[in-house]
């Protein structure tokens, strides 16, 4: 009976394609449509072949991953990363993010901008200021008594007796003279033929030109000769650093009158109730600000994941999404059609069930994490972490820093009221002396530039250029006329030479006459430049303020926090709660991935065994999903740019430029985004390269698999590789989105060129991929078609038109089931005791087992720390810019004008700061103290805020404007009193993925970590190392040795990780030795601050040596960044980062000289205050020039 239901029952299509087949076969043509035609957009062959290969790819992959997790191969967590776009983020990552921390403080702040008491603003806005005022009475020194000032007036007044010559008015009037001719020669019309007149006049002019030659000669020897009266009265060029002060102090004076809001006892209460909101949020920013870069990771992964290194998904694409749209691929009718029906779409959804059932598990975790990807989300979290940073800076209980104020107050009230008529005279003199102070330095640096020495020769040069075969004679001179101003034009001499006229008598154009009533006006306010009625009492108001020392620092930062919280956007920090709480949805299923395997095996069938036996499936695969990813990139490149947006981009950003007020900024962020027309052409350039092969591809021509393969990789060899860098515009976005009211557009911008920016376009670098990808799908269809086949008997074919039958193979079916069924049944009691037994014995062992570890604190009960972070000491200032040139130019020469005496003594007193320094090195538990034996030397401390903690060294991180630099000193090999430091060197090398090591000194007899020939190998404990290569630095002398060292982490003779670093080894600066000069250094520093990994600085103790070099772009940094710091406050911060930073006087001048160049050539400034301090600081060093005798030939220490 059974049988013949069986055979009665007609056969029912099993899948929707063999229906749709049925259907298409038997269907009419509906007629009416035939009435009419189409005129359809012709087809997108690029779009064609990346869809077919990409279902190809898919299931390729679905077979390489599903049996690389049920063998093993692969770890599920590997492969759940990437699916879930998790980037270099592991699942262990994501699961151990604390999210707790992170929803509290997003909760806590959310509440803050309007529980934030607004009645104190005021109050905090003068507590802001008064701290200014002591800000600037610290840097200022005694103007009550000024030294000098009687000598200052008397050689001004001999230095205007001396002024009575003219020949700085006629080198101007020269100058004037030969400006004009030249504006002549090039604007006159010459036509083909000159009229007489015109002709006569031109040489004439010709003449006059060659006769300001010798004019200029003269006039400029005559400026030489009169520049020592300005050397001799080298005071005069101090005159702003002498009376500047009383400036300062009456800037004050203005700013004290202005603070009109005074405390009281209400507004006190109100602004401790405050801080004592913000002293509430600090209790969960430890935890919070270690999660954040967990999150930022995960948010940037998921918002661009074509960026995301894939290695066992490579095939899918969009991860997740992806892997959804496998179960679609195996049954997609294209499959069976393409081959003619030897591959067969039911068993290869058969056997891939356990790949897709994983996918239903992965989708739901997928869905969780969609806030993650959302476009207001990095701003959101961007604008959260920033206020983290903030709140880190308050080190200390801002409760009851609000009494400052009163002491404020205090000390104002020390003061007297002063008109403004009163201090007016004194302000006109110091400003006049300033004006007269600028007119000397000018003038003396303009008559030294080397360009004007040379204005003689390169102006007969350029005369000479001209090709008058012999100019005395008129006649024929006059012929030649016209082909001389052609040629001059052609061939741009004339350009060159007025651009190089210009730089020879830049800053020349200062009459004598302004001189001698710049010189008057200060004559006349000798009295009243440093008196005025209230001054003496001013200065009871700025002692009182330098007294209270750095107490106010806690009040002022956290008014700062307050105020940054008032203006929270509360929304967003709801979408960082909600980003907290999407990761921690799917944290606990995240844990349980270790069971999918077995789920795997255990639910697979003899059929997913089969497909699982495909030979290098993971080879295969990837190299197909990674040819198809490089077509779908530059598809996506295709349609970014076809789809015209990248077009209208360039409107709204200008707009938003125009309206900042500040022109420096504005002219930073118009540099950055730079010329959008040439961006776009280039881009539409390579777009029309990729369209054309994308034209020329011959789908019709594909008949097998492998066929595919042979166009993917024609046309990507075809393609030409891509550039495109977007950095630079994104900044410029960074920049202006804080700026703007309504920065949706530009948000939107911003994320379509990083999207742009995340496209792999350099297809030359995979060719090794695509050359394969013929081959890997010929292996993908041959073991296609084997596995297609059943392997039990297939019925006979029959025809398909006839009727659908059921053909039963076992008659004897129904007599065995009985039997079948009661062995079933046997095995199933079997299983369950196999089963059960075990697990009580397990049950009864856990309570057991777990007691004794309890008992005796072992493995989990153990009690354990955690490792410490690094405290930077620093804010993260990479969005800061620098100051204007002007502000520049004035920091600059304020280092420059001491004597060499006084340099001497400031040196000096930097060296005593150092050597005064207080020293701890106790750090709160759970820090754990370096190993004495790993100290080169026990006397230098060690700084243990900011030393690395996962790899123990003896060294300090420290925070530049864009880099992180580790100072440390050099390895060491084992000794009676020092360990073996070399495998923890490189540990932290592989560790923290640097880059960039300079050593600075020879090479050691004992401690080295490399080998000096190429090619040679040594070990050292589980670390191969390999000097790959070794040349002079290439653009320097041979002083600096640049090699490639390649170290491999080595375990059971297998290699863990490797990487190969760059190390520049500047072997002649020593002990005793210091760097002639800083252009080596600079353009060293130049190659390795490009990289955005820790930066390794070493030599034997990581002090000096080390220090100055890292020193030369912290200091300069930090002062081009904070309008009014000096080299002083600089060198401090640098000190506070490495205990016995320095240990002589001659390297912290040699390091002020250095930062002085690098700061000149980093803004384009003139080379000659940098000149001065280096010639300087050599005479100081080679001659005793201003050092005391019983320093001389020491390294004053």
């Amino acid at each position: 009976i059974r049988a013949l239901i069986i055979y009665q029952i007609p056969m029912i299509p099993t899948r929707f394609q063999d229906l749709e087949k049925i259907v298409r076969k038997n269907r009419h043509t509906d007629k009416f449509w035939n009435n009419f035609s189409f005129s359809a957009p012709p087809p997108d062959k690029l779009k064609e072949l990346i869809d077919k290969s990409s279902i190809l790819a898919r299931i390729s992959n679905g077979i390489a991953l599903q049996s690389g997790l049920m063998d093993g191969s692969i770890k599920i967590e590997d492969a759940v990363a990437e699916l879930l776009n998790f980037g270099t983020l592991k699942v262990s990552d994501v699961v151990g993010f604390n999210v707790d921390s992170v929803k509290q403080l997003a909760g806590k702040m959310k509440q803050l901008p309007t529980s934030l008491d607004k009645a104190v603003v005021d109050l905090e806005t003068a507590a802001l200021k008064w701290n200014e005022l002591r800000l600037k009475a610290n840097e200022l020194k005694n103007y009550l008594d000024i030294p000098k000032k009687g000598e200052y007036f008397q050689k001004l007044k001999d230095f205007k007796t001396a002024l009575q010559d003219d020949s700085l008015d006629d080198f101007q009037d020269t100058v004037t003279s030969v400006n004009a001719l030249l504006k002549i020669f090039q604007d006159v019309n010459i036509g083909k033929r000159l009229a007489s007149v015109k002709e006569n006049e031109l040489y004439q002019n010709f003449v006059s030109f060659r006769g300001y030659s010798e004019q200029l000669s003269k006039q400029i020897t005559e400026l030489k000769t009169n520049m020592p009266t300005l050397d001799s009265n080298g005071i005069l060029a101090d005159g702003n650093k002498m009376f500047g002060p009383i400036e300062t102090v009456v800037t004050m004076i203005k700013s004290r009158y202005g603070i009109l809001t005074v405390s009281s006892t209400e507004s006190i209460d109100i602004m401790k109730a405050n801080l004592l909101q913000v002293k509430n949020l600090l209790q969960f920013l430890d935890s919070s600000r270690q999660a954040s870069p967990t999150l930022t990771s995960l948010i940037k992964s998921r918002t661009f994941p074509d960026a995301n290194e894939k290695k066992t998904t490579v095939g899918f694409l969009d991860g997740a999404l992806d892997l959804e749209q496998l179960s679609k691929d195996v049954w997609d009718s294209w499959i069976e059609n393409f081959t003619n029906d030897k591959v067969t779409g039911t068993r290869l959804a058969n056997s891939l069930k356990p790949i897709i059932e994983f996918q239903k598990q992965l989708a739901d975790l997928n869905e969780k994490l969609k806030p993650l990807s959302l476009p207001t989300v990095p701003l959101s979290f961007l604008e959260f972490s920033n206020l983290q940073n903030i709140l880190f800076t308050i080190k200390s209980d801002p409760i009851g820093s609000e009494t400052v104020i009163d002491n404020f107050e205090e000390c104002g009230g020390k003061g007297t009221f002063v008109r403004e008529t009163g201090y007016k005279p004194t302000l006109d003199a110091v400003q006049a002396v300033k004006k007269l102070t600028a007119m000397f330095i000018g003038l003396k640096d303009s008559v030294q530039q080397p360009h004007l020495d040379k204005l003689k020769n390169e102006y007969n040069t350029f005369f000479s250029s001209f090709g008058f075969e012999k100019f005395e004679d008129v006649d024929k001179s006059k012929t030649q006329l016209i082909t001389v101003i052609q040629k001059m034009r052609a061939s741009k001499s004339l350009e060159k030479f007025k651009t190089f006229f210009v730089k020879a008598t830049h800053g020349l154009n200062t009459k004598v006459s302004d001189i001698k009533e710049t010189i008057d006006t200060v004559l006349n306010g000798e009295n009243d430049v440093d008196n005025f009625l209230g001054l003496s009492k001013e200065k009871e108001v700025h002692d009182c303020l330098v007294g209270l020392k750095d107490e106010p620092e806690i009040l002022i930062t956290a008014i700062g926090v307050i105020q940054q919280l008032r203006d929270l956007d509360s929304a967003k920090v709801q979408n960082v709660e909600n980003l907290a709480s999407a990761v921690s949805s799917v944290k606990n299923e995240l844990k349980s991935l270790g069971s999918i395997p077995d789920t795997m095996k255990k639910d697979a069938k003899e059929i997913t065994t089969e497909i699982n036996q495909w030979p290098e499936s993971l080879k295969s695969s990837g190299e197909i999903g990674r040819s198809v990813a490089l077509l779908s990139q530059a598809n996506d490149f295709k349609t970014l740019v076809s789809s015209g947006d990248l077009d209208k981009f360039d409107a709204p950003v200008q707009a938003q430029i125009e309206a900042i007020k500040d022109g420096d900024e504005q002219k930073r962020i118009k540099t950055l985004w730079g010329n959008h027309s040439e961006f776009l052409n280039t881009i539409k350039i390579a777009n029309q390269e990729i369209e054309t092969t994308g034209a020329n591809l011959k789908l019709a021509e594909i008949k097998t698999f492998e066929d595919y393969g042979t166009v993917m990789k024609t046309s990507l060899e075809g393609m030409k590789d891509v550039k495109i860098d977007v950095k630079n515009k994104v900044e410029a976005l960074d920049a202006l989105i804080p700026l703007t009211k309504a920065p949706a557009e530009l948000e939107k911008i911003k994320k379509t060129l990083q999207h742009l920016e995340s496209l792999d376009l350099a297809f030359s670098s995979h060719s090794s991929h695509f050359q394969k990808v013929p081959n890997a799908f010929k292996s993908l269809y041959d073991f296609l078609v084997k596995f297609s086949i059943e392997p039990t008997q297939a019925p006979p074919p029959h025809s398909e038109n006839a009727p659908p039958t059921q053909v039963l193979l076992n008659s004897g079916a129904l007599q065995n089931d009985t039997v079948g069924t009661q062995n079933e049944e046997k095995k199933d009691d079997y299983l369950i005791l196999s089963i059960v037994l075990p697990l009580l014995v397990i049950l009864i062992s856990i309570p057991i087992a777990i007691y004794l570890l309890y008992r005796f604190k072992m493995l989990c009960f153990k009690p354990k720390g955690y490792v410490c972070p690094v405290d930077f000491m620093d804010e993260d200032e990479s969005h800061l810019r620098p100051v204007s040139e002007d502000l520049m130019v004035i920091m600059v020469s304020k280092q420059v004008y001491m004597t060499h005496a006084e340099f001497f003594v400031f040196w000096m007193k930097l060296l005593m700061l150092v050597k005064n320094e207080k020293r701890n090195e106790n750090r709160p538990r759970p820090y754990r103290k370096l190993n004495k034996l790993k100290y080169y030397d026990i006397s230098i401390l060690l700084n243990p805020w900011s030393t690395p903690q996962t790899v123990r060294i003896h060294g300090n991180f420290l925070r530049t404007w864009r880099n992180v630099f580790l100072a440390m000193q050099s390895p060491m090999e084992q000794s009676d009193i020092h360990m073996d430091t070399r495998a923890d060197f490189y540990a932290l090398i592989i560790q923290d993925e640097v880059e960039f090591v300079v050593m600075l000194g020879p090479t050691p007899a004992s401690g080295s970590y490399y080998c000096e020939r190429v090619g040679e190998k040594m070990t050292i404990d589980s670390y191969e190392i390999e000097t790959v290569s070794a040349q002079p630095f290439p653009e320097g002398p041979h002083d600096v040795v640049f090699r490639k060292i390649k170290v491999s982490l080595v375990k059971d003779g297998k290699k863990i990780a490797s990487r190969t670093f760059s190390q520049f080894q500047y072997t002649t600066w020593t002990e005793d030795f210091l760097p002639p000069n800083f252009e080596l250094c600079y353009r060293l520093m130049e190659v390795i601050t490009v990289s955005s990994k820790p930066i390794v600085v070493h030599c034997t103790t990581g002090t000096d040596r080390t220090m100055a070099f890292i020193g030369l772009e912290y200091v300069s940094r930090h002062m081009e960044l904070h309008d009014g710091l000096t080299f002083e406050h600089s060198f401090a911060k640098l000190t506070e980062k490495r205990f016995n930073s320095f240990c002589s006087a001659q390297s912290i001048g040699w390091l002020q000289a250095g930062c002085i160049y690098f700061l000149t050539i980093n803004h384009g400034l003139d080379l000659y205050m940098s000149q001065r301090a280096h010639s300087v600081f050599w005479e100081m060093v080679n001659d005793g020039t201003g050092v005391p005798q019983i320093a001389h030939g020491t390294r004053w220490t």
